[in-house]
């Protein structure tokens, strides 16, 4: 099952903010905060990957 423009549009706009968060993390030395946020944007691909 494939996903319509709109759905995988959606999901690259989420997968930016993800992306701008870590950095965000980053830049303010939150190491905690980054590897947190960084397993949970794992977990959710690895769940995705495995459907």
């Amino acid at each position: 099952m494939g996903m319509t423009d709109n759905q995988y549009k959606d999901f690259v706009e989420a997968m930016k903010e993800n992306l701008v968060e870590l950095h965000e993390y980053k830049e303010a030395g939150d190491d905690a905060g980054f590897e947190k946020k960084y397993g949970r944007i794992m977990e959710r691909l690895e769940k995705s990957l495995n459907r």
